[in-house]
C-alpha cells in the first residue's frame, strides 16, 4: 500500500466520522427540540435522582453532563470513562451508566479518590460533553462537587 493510498484512506476515515458526529448531534439536537413535555430537570429533582442512585448502587459517583440527551451520546461517553483504571467495567454497562432524563452519568468505582475527578472530567470532555457536578454519597450523605470548567 503507497503513502498516498494510506493518507487517502485516513482522510475518509476522518472524514466519515466527521460526518457521522455531525449526524449523530443532529439526531440530538432534532430530539431534545421536539421532545414534548421533557424540559430539564430543576437541580433538586436532578439531586434526588442521584441520590437515589447511589443509594441503590454501592461504590459509584454520579455525574451531571450537560448536553447528554439521547442514547447516542452515551456511547462516546462510555468509550472514554471507561478507559479509566478506578473505572471498574465488570458492573453496571462497561462500568457506566447513562439517564438522559436526568442528564446524569453513574460511574462504577473501585473506591472514591478525589485525584480521580480531573480524570473522569477530561474523558467526559473528550467524548464532547461538559461535566457540571459531582455527587457521591459520603456518610449516608449526597455530596455535590461543582466541576470547575475549562474556561474558567
Amino acid at each position: 500500500m503507497s503513502v498516498n493510498s494510506v493518507n487517502s484512506t485516513l482522510m475518509k476515515s476522518k472524514l466519515y466520522r466527521s460526518i457521522l458526529f455531525l449526524l449523530m448531534a443532529g439526531f440530538c439536537f432534532a430530539t431534545t427540540a421536539t421532545a414534548k413535555n421533557s424540559p430539564e430537570i430543576s437541580g433538586d429533582a436532578r439531586l434526588s435522582a442521584a441520590e437515589k442512585v447511589l443509594k441503590e448502587t454501592e461504590d459509584t459517583v454520579t455525574l451531571y453532563v450537560k448536553g447528554l440527551c439521547c442514547p447516542s451520546c452515551a456511547i462516546g461517553i462510555r468509550k472514554k470513562v471507561s478507559k479509566l483504571l478506578f473505572v471498574d467495567t465488570k458492573r453496571l454497562e462497561k462500568g457506566v451508566t447513562l439517564d438522559t432524563k436526568t442528564q446524569l452519568a453513574t460511574i462504577a468505582v473501585t473506591g472514591y479518590d478525589p485525584a480521580y475527578l480531573p480524570a473522569l472530567s477530561q474523558a467526559v470532555r473528550d467524548a464532547g460533553y461538559d461535566p457540571f457536578h459531582l455527587y457521591r454519597l459520603e456518610k449516608g450523605k449526597v455530596t455535590l462537587t461543582e466541576i470547575p470548567q475549562e474556561d474558567e
